[in-house]
């Protein structure tokens, strides 16, 4: 499975939960992409099932990012109502990307969570202007010959 691949899952999961609300002052973001722009990310995403002994476990723990409303309010996106089978999919390529990168859980899904962003705000800004989305150009840090001189 490749990046693009678990990113194309997490944002198909993630739309699906929109519209969503604010719990404190009741905003309502219309759309992933209304929330990336009217939020401010808080924290690490944290893959809950990650240190666990279960390769893919039947009741998983999930995968929770937070950000902040302009209220101040944290607002949580969780991977609760995604398909076990592709949370499974996220999971592991998680374990195999941490490993054959050598980085921790965390550093990977904050470079997770930015190209996610990324990638919605150049979907909905192409959108908007009627042309076709542009690839998001990948971080260096993400490339296989990075650090290799």
């Amino acid at each position: 499975m490749s990046k693009d691949e678990v990113i194309k899952i997490i944002i198909e999961h993630l739309r699906g939960l929109f519209p969503k609300d604010c719990p404190n002052c009741h905003r309502r973001f219309e759309s992933l992409s209304d929330f990336i722009v009217n939020t401010v990310p808080v924290g690490n995403p944290e893959l809950l099932d990650f240190g666990t002994s279960e390769v893919m476990p039947e009741k998983p723990l999930g995968a929770v990012a937070l950000s902040s409303c302009g209220c101040g309010a944290t607002v949580a996106l969780t991977s609760e109502s995604m398909p076990l089978f592709q949370y499974w999919l996220v999971l592991l390529w998680v374990r195999s990307e941490t490993r054959r990168r050598g980085i921790g859980v965390t550093e990977l899904l904050n470079r997770l969570r930015v190209a996610i962003r990324e990638q919605v705000l150049a979907e909905e800004s192409a959108r908007v202007e009627g042309l076709p989305p542009m690839p998001v150009e990948e971080p260096p840090s993400w490339r296989k010959d990075a650090g290799a001189h």
